[in-house]
C-alpha cells in the first residue's frame, strides 16, 4: 500500500515537472524568418532589424526571430512559404502575386501620397479597418502593413516629360494598379519583382520601370538607370505586410504576444513611415552623386498622367467592392486625407 502510494506520489510530481516543462518550452519561441531582401536593404535595417530587438526586448528574450542566410522559396511564393509554415515569418509583397489579394490593391493607388511618414501609418489603419474585415489575409497572423517610398517613372535612355513619352516605353511594374496605369498611358508594362530589373534593364528587355528613388543604390541600378521623372503624389506606392504562420503565432504565450503587438502595427507602420522618408531624402543625393537625373514632373504632365489613370481607380472600386469590401470609396478617401 505504501509502494502503491509512493508511485502516485511521484506519478503526481513527474506530471507536474512536465506541465512546467511545457509551460517553459511554449514561451521559449525561436522564429525562422524568411529573408529576400539583399543585404543593406532600407526595409531591412531600418524596420525589421529593430522590430526583431524590439521583439526579443519586451518578452525578456523568450521569443527570438532568427534572420535565415537566403529566402525559404521563391519572392513571389512568400505569402504561401508562410501559410504552410515552412517558414515561421516573412516579409510579402502582396502586390507580386497579381488578383490574389484585390482589397489589398487599393493601398497602392496613384497620387494618395508621398511622404510616408503620414501614408504608412494611414496604410495600417486602412488595412486594419477596412482590409482585414475582409478576410483576405486570413491565412496567416499579419504582424505589419507598410508602404514603401512612392514611385516614379525611372528610365534607361529617353526622358518621360509628356504622356506621349510613355508611347511603347517597356516599364518594370511591381502590381496590378500600376500595370493598369502604364497601360492607359500607352506603356508596355513588365510585371517583375525589384531583384530582376539590373539584368532586365542591363539586356535592354525594359526601358525603365516604375520605382521608388531609394531602390538605385540598394539594388545597383545606377549602372542602368539615367534619369527619373518624379510625380507629385506618386504614381503609387508598394505595400509589404510582415506576417507570421499562425501555428507559430500560437506557440508564443499570451503574455508576450500582448507584448509583441504592442510594438507592432501602428508602431511599425510609424517607425517604417519615418524610416522611408528620411530614406527617400538620403537617396535623392545619392542619385545625384551617380548622374542620375531627377526632374519633377511639370504640372501638365501631372494632371495628364492623373486624367488617364483615373479609370484605374474606379475599376478598383468596382473590383473591390465584389471582393468583399462594402465601400471601397470610402477606403480610398480615407486613405488620402490620412496621408496629407
Amino acid at each position: 500500500m505504501k509502494f502503491l502510494r509512493a508511485m502516485a506520489s511521484g506519478l503526481a510530481v513527474g506530471c507536474a515537472l512536465a506541465g512546467t516543462a511545457t509551460m517553459v518550452s511554449a514561451q521559449d519561441v525561436t522564429l525562422r524568418y524568411s529573408n529576400w531582401l539583399p543585404a543593406g536593404f532600407g526595409v531591412t535595417e531600418h524596420v525589421i532589424k529593430p522590430w526583431i530587438a524590439d521583439v526579443e526586448r519586451v518578452t525578456e528574450g523568450r521569443v527570438k526571430v532568427e534572420m535565415l542566410p537566403k529566402p525559404v522559396g521563391t519572392v513571389l511564393g512568400q505569402y504561401d512559404v508562410v501559410a504552410d509554415g515552412l517558414a515561421d515569418m516573412s516579409l510579402i509583397v502582396p502586390s507580386y502575386t497579381a488578383g490574389r489579394f484585390p482589397v489589398f490593391e487599393g493601398l497602392e493607388q496613384a497620387f494618395i501620397g508621398d511622404d510616408m511618414s503620414k501614408r504608412s501609418p494611414a496604410s495600417w489603419k486602412a488595412f486594419e479597418t477596412f482590409i482585414q474585415p475582409t478576410g483576405e489575409t486570413s491565412e496567416v497572423h499579419v504582424v505589419g502593413v507598410f508602404s514603401s517610398n512612392a514611385a516614379h517613372v525611372a528610365t534607361t535612355k529617353k526622358k518621360v516629360q509628356t504622356v506621349a513619352d510613355f508611347q511603347g516605353l517597356k516599364l518594370r511594374t511591381p502590381g496590378p494598379a500600376m500595370t493598369a496605369g502604364l497601360e492607359n498611358l500607352g506603356a508596355v508594362p513588365v510585371s517583375k519583382p525589384m531583384s530582376e530589373v539590373y539584368e532586365l534593364a542591363a539586356g535592354g528587355v525594359i526601358d525603365g520601370g516604375v520605382f521608388p528613388v531609394d531602390v538605385l543604390k540598394s539594388f545597383r541600378l545606377e549602372g542602368v538607370i539615367k534619369q527619373m521623372t518624379l510625380v507629385p503624389g506618386g504614381l503609387g506606392a508598394t505595400h509589404m505586410l510582415v506576417a507570421m504562420n499562425k501555428s507559430a503565432w500560437n506557440r508564443i504565450s499570451d503574455a508576450d504576444r500582448k507584448a509583441i503587438l504592442e510594438v507592432s502595427g501602428a508602431a511599425m507602420a510609424e517607425r517604417a513611415g519615418a524610416a522611408m522618408h528620411k530614406v527617400d531624402l538620403d537617396e535623392r543625393a545619392f542619385a545625384t552623386s551617380a548622374n542620375i537625373a531627377l526632374e519633377d514632373a511639370s504640372p501638365e504632365l501631372a494632371a495628364a498622367i492623373k486624367e488617364k489613370i483615373l479609370p484605374v481607380r474606379q475599376a478598383w472600386i468596382a473590383k473591390a467592392k465584389e471582393a468583399g469590401l462594402p465601400d471601397p470609396a470610402q477606403m480610398l478617401d480615407f486613405l488620402e486625407a490620412q496621408s496629407r
